[in-house]
């Protein structure tokens, strides 16, 4: 939602301060002349507005309240695994390039209830430590079966430097695991949580014949770093996602009074599942809190009841969630009353349980790359609305100087001039704030900017100029050294307090001037 094209006005207004622009006075003085403007064809195609076929301006929002990590479904935690062969015999002497070890081996990764039979690799290593025992160079070939890339499956073949029992030569190798599928089969193919590995040992072909002993002990080690994954198959468990998102609209954190009202309501809030899992849910909140505290709780017949949610449809590229649509309009629940309270903080209490029947899928659960988990927001309602004294107020930091040696300001004004064709009008006060917060003077304006009003053919508003004087006088001139900061409050309101459109020509021009008298100083 998009409340703040009713306080567009102040927007622009308070640009014209020290955010975009800073400014310093000093003893060479610069006249300030800023221009800035706002025109709502801007914000059209940008997911957010479109134009009616009466010019119109209609608000098409999207907005994410709720986006689960789905990297807590699959999780592989950081694993080593060994594999060490000795042989049956009490010695055996091998000649150059004999292969004398050719052994697999399965290795289960404790995964509570969960049970993997395939996942892709997103991001993560593999670190691979070889230790050779005998004084021989060893050539090791180590192999991951089902652990594949490409269509090729891991396969590493590395010297290691001979040694002993106690002092072994060692390789130390590391695996970039990323785009790496890996099947958790076993070997009979009907298994889960399992990973392979083969061992293959000859002895150096260049070298000589060597002894090998019962008590030689060959050994890799296999350790997994921070694996997560794009793609999994099997059964996840049972998952509960639960908690209470808060969504903060700052820009609305400055409204400190007033009112809107607003028409003609169409509010989505939609439940989306893209994974292949049976979910249940509950709504139990979505409130909206404004600046004074005052909360709202929407109302909805299916809040704070169980409701389920159907597994994704599709495969890979061509997923498609499921959805669990809240409507609301004006006809439903308190939807007017809730947008009305103009909450700069909305909280969304929600709960999400996966496989709530456990293992009903047989273990076809599936996770894809584009597979998301959570609530979005969708608005779709006309911009028409209306204000009534609705106050804003923002502080800006600022720097006056004044070399009192060379130059002296009088007096004078600052001088605002706008041409608005909204149909909102604003009254302006400044006030200026020391560097421990405290109040030293207020400038008023003389004029305000007033409301455009509609057309003869009903489909714009008539541009209208406006000039507002905010009068520099003695006694603000001589605390503007001190002045650190500039509170800017607006109040604005429209011709009436319903029914006001906005139109595809709305827009605000705004030219700040000085107009001061200056005295030098030499």
């Amino acid at each position: 939602m998009k409340f703040n094209f009713t306080f567009l006005l102040l927007v622009v207004l308070l640009s014209i301060g020290c955010r975009k622009n800073e400014t310093s006075w000093k003893s060479d003085w610069v006249v300030p002349l800023i221009k800035d403007s706002l025109v709502i064809k801007d914000y059209v195609n940008d997911s957010t507005l479109a134009i009616n076929n009466d010019q119109s301006i209609q608000i098409i929002a999207e907005r994410s309240l709720v986006n689960l990590d789905l990297t807590s479904l699959v999780e592989i935690p950081d694993t080593s695994i060994e594999q060490t062969f000795t042989i049956n015999f009490p010695s055996l002497t091998l000649n150059p390039g004999t292969s004398f070890v050719d052994e697999i081996k399965e290795h289960e990764f404790d995964l509570g209830e969960t049970a993997l039979t395939n996942v892709r690799v997103e991001n993560g290593k593999a670190n691979i430590r070889i230790e050779n025992p005998i004084a021989s160079t060893g050539v090791f070939h180590v192999t991951l079966p089902g652990v594949v890339k490409n269509g090729s499956v891991f396969t590493h073949t590395e010297n290691v430097p001979g040694g002993t029992m106690a002092n072994p030569g060692i390789a130390n190798l590391e695996l970039d695991l990323t785009g790496y599928s890996i099947d958790m089969t076993g070997e009979t193919g009907q298994l889960y949580n399992l990973l392979q590995s083969k061992m293959r040992i000859s002895t150096d072909p260049n070298g000589s014949a060597i002894t090998v002993t019962n008590q030689d002990v060959f050994k890799t080690i296999v350790s997994f770093e921070n694996l997560t994954f794009d793609y999994a198959k099997g059964y996840f468990g049972n998952i509960i996602f639960s908690d209470t998102n808060t969504v903060d609209v700052d820009f609305l954190k400055n409204i400190v009074g007033g009112a809107i009202n607003l028409e003609d309501l169409n509010l989505e809030l939609i439940i989306q599942n893209g994974i292949k899992v049976r979910a249940k849910g509950e709504i139990s909140q979505f409130e909206s809190v404004n600046y004074n505290g005052t909360s709202v709780s929407l109302d909805h017949p299916y809040f704070n009841q169980e409701f389920i949610i159907n597994p994704a449809t599709g495969s890979w590229s061509s997923i498609s969630p499921s959805e669990l649509n809240f409507l609301f309009d004006q006809s439903t629940g308190n939807l007017e009353a809730f947008l009305e309270n103009i909450g700069s903080q909305y909280n969304l209490g929600y709960a999400i349980e996966l496989n709530p029947l456990g293992n009903t899928s047989s273990g076809n659960d599936v996770l894809y790359p584009e597979s998301r988990l959570g609530i979005e927001l969708k608005a779709d309602f006309p911009l028409k609305l209306g204000a009534d004294s609705l106050t804003l107020r923002d502080t800006f930091d600022i720097d006056f100087k004044n070399d009192s040696k060379l130059l002296r300001v009088e007096s004078g004004d600052l001088i605002l001039q706008t041409t608005n064709t909204f149909p909102f009008g604003a009254e302006v006060k400044l006030e200026l704030i020391d560097e421990y917060g405290a109040f030293l003077a207020k400038i008023n304006s003389t004029g305000s900017v007033l409301p455009a009003q509609t057309n003869v053919s009903n489909d714009a508003h008539e541009p209208i100029e406006n000039e507002l004087r905010f009068n520099v006088e003695e006694s603000i001139v001589n605390v503007l050294p001190e002045t650190k900061s500039i509170v800017v409050t607006a109040t604005f309101s429209s011709t009436t307090f319903n029914n006001n459109k906005v139109y595809a020509n709305a827009a605000l021009h705004l030219l700040l001037m000085s107009e001061l008298k200056l005295k030098s100083q030499l």
